[in-house]
């Protein structure tokens, strides 16, 4: 198949008087090629001469320098590719099945699709196996709608990392909870020890004090201190702690699909775009303890929530227009994680790989224990009995 430039060339000989068998011997083309494309330019010519000026010719005139194309319309599949369509189609349908059940790592690559097929008898290239899934996978491409939302009704949450230096210890990983209103983007973050219950419970008390209210419904991924388990491709249950945040503040909640961050977009945004604009600075990644590096952290999203984003809305403003939809307010939820230790003959009790004391008089009793974020209280017959600072070295 000759290209646009050797197009031009036949064309041009042919204008210049050159005959067909002429141009053939010249650009080395088949002299029927040659005549065809001179026939085609003649009556196109000739057509867009005669048209009216005034009148629509943009079909004729893109007819008349397109680049010249084989007609595949009528050209059909071998026998060989007919019959591995359906495989290919089988194997790509496993392979979405391995996705969504947590099977991943055990997907067939097109090289393995490919060896199968030989397997089966099929002798077919492996340029043919790659063309046949790109064919097939894109007829199952996921279609993303963009949302509308009401104010007040979603708000999607989040864990993030920052490596930060906190009371001069060298630098150490931390938990950032972050939330963000679907509606009005306005971003809220909170810097914890650890991303466990106790946290999670924290942070969602800490946010819905400081909105004032309550979203009415709270979105979540696969984290391990919302989903208890799995009981399904799509069925998760809910861990205790969610359950009980929502029962006391009474808002709804669900879960993301596995590998779907578009599902809840705002807060994976969030994310990146709070630790980047907070902590990328020089000098912006220490501080003498965690409250200051909290307060600098609030200080920091009131200014971003501030300033007009991608669609010209200034978050702080929507966030007032949701804080008119939420639920009531309550007292704040105290969060902990409720744990029973044995003392030990040294009158102690072993949490997370620490030890913390209690009286002596409590050598081999079972003393409950409440976990904060930031400290511990022992109880033994429903009385405190000591409360320590906790430590998470």
């Amino acid at each position: 198949m000759i290209n646009l430039s050797q197009k031009q060339q036949i064309i041009l000989l042919g204008m210049d008087g050159l005959s067909g068998r002429g141009i053939a011997r010249k650009l080395n083309i088949n002299k029927g090629t040659v005549c065809r494309y001179l026939r085609e330019y003649e009556s196109k010519r000739a057509l867009l001469l005669e048209s009216d000026p005034s009148a629509d010719n943009s079909a004729l005139i893109q007819d008349f320098v397109q680049e010249p194309t084989y007609d595949t319309s009528t050209r059909q599949r071998l026998p060989r590719i007919q019959q591995a369509i359906p495989i290919v189609e089988q194997c790509l349908l496993e392979n979405r099945e391995k996705r969504a059940t947590g099977r991943r790592k055990q997907q067939m690559r097109r090289i393995d699709i490919h060896a199968y097929l030989l397997k089966q008898g099929i002798h077919v290239s492996y340029s043919t196996v790659k063309r046949l899934a790109r064919q097939i996978e894109r007829t199952h491409q996921e279609a993303y709608i963009r949302q509308e939302y009401e104010p007040g009704n979603i708000c999607e949450f989040d864990w993030g990392e920052v490596t930060l230096d906190i009371g001069g210890g060298g630098y150490h990983k931390y938990q950032m909870a972050v939330f963000t209103p679907a509606c009005s983007n306005h971003r809220y973050a909170r810097l914890y020890m650890r991303q466990d219950t106790a946290a999670f419970q924290e942070a969602h008390a800490e946010y819905f004090a400081f909105c004032g209210g309550v979203f009415r419904t709270m979105v979540y991924d696969n984290m391990r201190t919302a989903v208890g388990k799995f009981a399904g491709p799509s069925e998760k249950e809910p861990t205790e702690a969610l359950l009980r945040l929502s029962l006391y503040y009474g808002f709804a909640f669900r879960f993301c699909n596995v590998a779907s961050g578009n599902e809840k977009g705002h807060v994976v945004r969030s994310v990146e775009f709070i630790r980047r604009k907070a902590f990328s600075e020089p000098g912006r990644d220490c501080f003498a303890s965690l409250e200051k590096a909290n307060e600098y952290l609030l200080a920091r999203c009131t200014e971003l929530n501030a300033s007009p984003i991608y669609d010209g809305s200034i978050p702080a403003e929507g966030f007032e227009e949701e804080k008119k939809r939420f639920l009531p307010a309550v007292p704040p939820f105290e969060a902990f994680r409720a744990v029973s230790c044995l003392v030990d003959k040294y009158s102690t009790i072993c949490i997370d790989r620490n030890r913390y004391s209690v009286p002596d008089t409590l050598v081999g009793c079972r003393v409950d224990v409440r976990l904060y974020t930031s400290k511990i209280v022992i109880f033994h017959s429903g009385h405190p009995v000591a409360t320590h600072e906790r430590c998470f070295d």
